[in-house]
């Protein structure tokens, strides 16, 4: 006999899915030293603001056919791409607020790998691919730039707000174990949004230069 999953149970489990596979790629790909992260909420929110900017610059007056643009069967076009960002977002999102509901575990810090500015420069790069979890794939193959857009800036303004609305220690100061058994803070999770969102940004522009993409 199965048993349903509550919403909250399944939630979690899609939580864990995204989780593993953002260490998969920690764990797998060669640092770039170009990017420069300090300690300090500014820095997060202007990687958040180049972030969104080079994503809006890419698809800024595309038309309905190129936005739906697929370059192969397997392979997801412009539009599937952003409610792909939005998605994740929205979900890495929640899972960030509900590390912050339990207690702060500072202790744990010195059991966290590595730089943050790894989390950017590993994430971007594409030349190692995994498959997202069925729950966050693209739910339809047309759609309207406008409204993709208008989703993802509603959703990039709660994450904004989230981080405005919580000062710098306490996202310092509460850690979580991974599914891999790493560790990262609230900090660092948040910029692994911002560069799945740049992984995503640079696939569109792969999209955009594939062969038989319209020329308008």
């Amino acid at each position: 006999m199965m048993i349903a999953l509550s919403p909250l149970k399944t939630k979690y489990i899609q939580m864990k899915k995204i989780i593993f596979l953002a260490f998969l790629l920690l764990g797998s790909v060669i640092t770039k030293a170009s990017v420069s992260i300090n300690n300090d909420k500014d820095t997060l929110l202007t990687v958040f603001d180049e972030v969104n900017n080079r994503l809006l610059n890419d698809v800024q007056g595309l038309s309905n056919e190129q936005v739906n643009f697929k370059p192969s069967a397997e392979r997801w076009s412009i539009g599937q791409c952003i409610e792909h960002i939005t998605k994740t977002e929205g979900m890495l999102l929640g899972m960030v607020q509900e590390m912050l509901k339990k207690p702060a575990n500072p202790e744990m810090r010195s059991k966290i790998k590595g730089e943050d500015k790894q989390v950017l420069t590993m994430i971007e790069d594409r030349s190692k691919k995994f498959k997202a979890p069925d729950e966050l794939q693209p739910s339809k193959t047309n759609y309207d730039l406008d409204e993709l857009i208008k989703n993802l800036e509603k959703q990039r303004a709660m994450t904004l707000a989230f981080i405005n609305q919580t000062t710098l220690e306490s996202l310092r100061n509460h850690i979580m174990q991974t599914p891999t058994k790493d560790y990262a803070d609230a900090y660092r999770s948040l910029l692994f949004i911002a560069g799945h969102s740049l992984r995503h940004t640079a696939q569109i522009e792969e999209v955009k230069t594939a062969p038989g993409y319209p020329s308008k």
